[in-house]
């Protein structure tokens, strides 16, 4: 008995040898994973991320954002006002996803313009660990260090690696909710 466990055991990893890299989508959305945010939607408002509903940010450029793989894994975003009840239209396009790196005390998650400075920002490097989001640090690790704060009902800030204002973790995944989270 013991044998054949363990020549079933010695096989198992060269069932991996025929197995494809998983390919990261070309296009996709974003969702926010935490207590109490079951799959909240990421929003671009202002330039910086949320998670939530959109429709319910003061910014009248607020949309939920539509990514697409860019060169050096870079995503880049578009509106998506599908799901928006409020007549004003978001008027951004082709902005870029990025953190900001340890050089900058502002560690809000934003978009960038093409024609934006990136000081202070990263850009590249993003990936997909199964369907959540990471970002391959300079070592080589995968770092998922988003962190969400409340700032009005059903809207959260998104930050990076920053809990100074009581921020909690939150995981984004490209897998939308499958019972998605009540609209009240």
């Amino acid at each position: 008995m013991f044998c054949s466990h363990l020549a079933v055991l010695c096989t198992l990893p060269f069932l991996a040898l025929g197995m494809k890299k998983r390919e990261m989508p070309s296009n996709f959305a974003l969702y926010g994973y935490a207590p109490g945010l079951g799959g909240l939607p990421l929003f671009y408002a202002d330039g910086y991320a949320y998670v939530g509903e959109a429709a319910q940010s003061n910014s009248s450029d607020a949309a939920n954002v539509a990514f697409s793989l860019g060169p050096d894994d870079v995503w880049i975003g578009n509106s998506n006002t599908t799901l928006l009840t409020n007549s004003t239209a978001a008027n951004w396009s082709n902005v870029t996803f990025y953190v900001p790196d340890n050089t900058t005390s502002d560690k809000r998650v934003g978009f960038l313009a093409s024609d934006a400075s990136t000081d202070g920002a990263i850009e590249t490097g993003f990936f997909f660990y199964g369907s959540t989001a990471v970002l391959i640090g300079e070592s080589g690790t995968l770092e998922s260090n988003f962190y969400a704060l409340q700032v009005s009902e059903r809207t959260h800030r998104l930050y990076w690696n920053d809990t100074s204002l009581g921020q909690v973790p939150v995981v984004l995944r490209s897998m939308a909710p499958s019972n998605p989270p009540n609209r009240e």
